[in-house]
């Protein structure tokens, strides 16, 4: 029966696709309308992508190990790459056409999302109080550890600290180059300061993809045009590559340190994944590339993904509630879910049909508070 999930979601990217004849592009690739219908498609991967850690994981305990989902287990970070990608092709693009852009940029942009972040965590503590599950904190410069009250959460520190970036940039100068400048060197540092105080790599590892989007946003004429260029070689050349960094972004850390044989060690769990992260930035570049590539051809968007789009963040924040409630365990391992299904063809279904309402209806509210905000 999981099968029928994938065939769902091919139909749900492909239903209403148009081609581009032969000698004609697809001018309005990034077009607010394309990017928010593939974008909806993302964040639906990444629901089934934190379900398969919770079904398929070689980590979870083997009695409820269930097999279906596996395909998903990596497909997170570079669903969260193409959204930094886009938010920062966005951003940039309406910096350029809004001449009072920047005015109450950062109460419009920040405060929605840390109101949702506020409530879903509210419920993430609810529930711990009812499953008496120890709240730990751990201090943001601590090494090793950053447990969080919300399993999810990490996203929302990393878009703040790239919207601020972007503000600090292009809002208080006015020259584009020094903007580039201001952003690449504060990610640089969003980057060492995860790296120095031992954060996971999912912290990091897709947070330069902002900067792809501005630099793409910024040169898209020359962009576009050069990929024309040897189309079909570059289209090819791309899937060629595709599986080989895929299968390093998940397992090239140690790959490379059994090939050199370095010395096991406290930390050679993390240098394997610091090295592993190094693929998975080639591996995010590659689904970026792939994807505009395609999108230079297919005209992707129809009603559903539409109206998905129109509160990624939100049901982002929200369907792990779903998760953990109907999990094999609620936020620790040893403590047991509201109900368990077994089943997961059912489990997806019910995480879905729940998360989908819950997180439109907590997009109304942050609509409604970015509209108080934005006089």
């Amino acid at each position: 029966m999981i099968i029928l999930w994938y065939v769902a979601l091919v139909v749900l990217l492909l239903f209403g696709v148009k081609v581009c004849k032969n000698k004609t592009w697809n001018d309005e690739n990034m077009s607010l309308y394309q990017t928010k219908c593939f974008l909806g498609f993302c964040a639906v991967v990444i629901v089934f992508h934190h379900i398969a850690q919770m079904t398929c994981a070689s980590w979870l305990n083997p009695s409820y190990i269930r097999h279906g989902l596996d395909i998903f287990l990596a497909a997170g970070y570079p669903m969260v790459g193409m959204f930094l990608f886009c938010s920062g092709y966005g951003l940039y693009k309406s910096a350029k056409a809004k001449p009072n852009f920047f005015k109450r940029f950062i109460p419009v942009r920040v405060i929605p999302i840390l109101v949702a972040t506020l409530l879903t965590t509210l419920v993430y503590i609810g529930l711990r109080i009812w499953r008496h599950v120890p709240f730990d904190f751990d201090p943001p410069f601590e090494v090793n550890g950053h447990q969080n009250w919300h399993p999810y959460v990490w996203y929302v520190p990393c878009i703040i600290v790239l919207y601020l970036l972007f503000y600090i940039g292009f809002g208080l100068f006015k020259k584009d180059w020094i903007g580039i400048l201001v952003v690449a060197l504060g990610t640089l540092g969003y980057i060492a300061f995860c790296i120095i105080f031992m954060y996971g790599t999912w912290w990091f590892n897709t947070a330069y993809m902002f900067l792809v989007g501005i630099l793409v946003a910024k040169y898209e004429e020359k962009f576009f045009e050069s990929c024309k260029k040897l189309y079909v070689l570059r289209i090819i050349g791309t899937i060629l590559i595709f599986p080989g960094l895929k299968i390093m972004g998940d397992y090239g850390g140690w790959i490379i340190v059994d090939f050199f044989k370095l010395p096991y060690g406290s930390y050679s769990s993390y240098t394997a994944d610091l090295i592993t992260a190094i693929f998975q930035v080639l591996f995010t570049l590659t689904v970026m590339s792939l994807y505009y590539l395609l999108s230079m051809k297919l005209k992707v968007g129809n009603k559903v993904l539409n109206f998905l789009g129109g509160f990624t963040l939100e049901l982002y924040l929200v369907h792990g509630i779903f998760i953990h409630l109907f999990g094999y365990y609620m936020i620790r391992e040893n403590v047991k879910p509201v109900y368990y299904i077994a089943n997961v063809p059912l489990y997806v279904l019910v995480v879905l049909a729940l998360a989908i309402p819950t997180g439109y209806a907590l997009s109304l509210l942050d609509k409604k508070v970015r509209n108080l905000l934005r006089p």
